[in-house]
């Protein structure tokens, strides 16, 4: 299959959203490494030498400092805003793969459109911010009641998590697309998944919990491998992490699970926005992008 007989806008079951985005990452997944990459290494090599630095504040430093946690909180900001890039790069990775239905474009294509809609992410954080501040209550007494129940209510945590992600996810598009102002997007989000959001859930969560599994198998693999080198090689001891190479290892290791994050983010985007496309279709209709383009037109137009 290739990209341009790939059909984002349609129906789909639960076990066609799992297959379709299989299928979608089968066609995207080395020219999406590639671009992200491209996008993403210089915040890579930052985070890479922030790691190095703190394990050796935390190696050297018997006791927990004023200093040691302005770095890590400084680390933890640095992570969390190259996380939030990575999210927006992916979604215009897939706007991009879903309007020109190829694979033709580059990093230089995703970081313009990414520049020309900041403002639109700056904004939409805001309001996201905002109402999340009004949604804590009922998401933590759904937190409360699932803690209790065991193994069903961690499962329903996840589909209800995954769900809320989702929400947000398609009120952004809402707004990206300019189907709804800021005010709107969320209400219209909530319309669009309302009548199958069990199922959006289920198959967002389907899909999270399988590439969960796949990298935390890709992490621990080779974990163990450096472990039992370092053990058998290198006479591994508690003093280990005081080395140079030590340090190198808990840095270049962070460095890997943060790729890894940002993989998982990026895979979580192609997930959603092939959810985001079935509830957009039959919440407009088939017609929807000629609707949208009449809009404003005079009858002489």
């Amino acid at each position: 299959m290739e990209l341009i007989d790939f059909e984002f806008k349609r129906e789909r079951k639960l076990g066609e959203f799992v297959q379709d985005f299989i299928n979608l990452l089968k066609i995207i997944l080395g020219h999406c490494s590639k671009v992200m990459v491209r996008l993403l290494f210089f915040p890579i090599c930052i985070v890479l030498l922030i790691s190095y630095y703190i394990s050796t504040k935390y190696n050297l430093s018997a006791e927990f400092s004023v200093d040691l946690f302005f770095y890590i909180g400084a680390a933890f900001i640095i992570l969390s805003i190259t996380a939030l890039v990575a999210f927006g790069f992916a979604i215009e990775y897939f706007l991009l793969i879903r309007d020109t239905r190829k694979l033709e474009f580059d990093e230089k294509d995703v970081w313009k459109n990414f520049k020309e809609n900041i403002t639109k992410y700056m904004r939409f954080l805001l309001a996201a911010f905002i109402v999340s501040i009004i949604a804590i209550i009922p998401i933590g007494i759904v937190t409360f009641l699932g803690v209790f129940i065991p193994l069903v209510g961690s499962i329903a945590l996840g589909i209800f998590y995954a769900m809320i992600g989702l929400w947000y996810f398609c009120a952004f598009l809402f707004y990206r697309e300019g189907y709804d102002d800021l005010t709107d997007c969320f209400l219209s989000a909530f319309s669009a998944l309302k009548r199958r959001a069990f199922e959006y859930g289920i198959a967002s969560y389907v899909v999270s919990f399988l590439f969960q599994s796949l990298l935390s198998l890709v992490v621990l693999i080779p974990s163990l491998l450096i472990g039992l080198i370092a053990y058998n090689s290198l006479e591994f001891s508690s003093d280990f992490f005081e080395t140079f190479y030590g340090r190198m290892l808990v840095s270049v290791g962070g460095s890997i699970l943060t790729l890894f994050g940002i993989v998982y983010a990026m895979l979580a985007v192609m997930s959603y926005g092939i959810i985001y496309e079935t509830a957009k279709e039959l919440k407009y209709g088939e017609d929807i992008f000629e609707k949208i383009s009449k809009i404003g037109r005079s009858n002489h137009a």
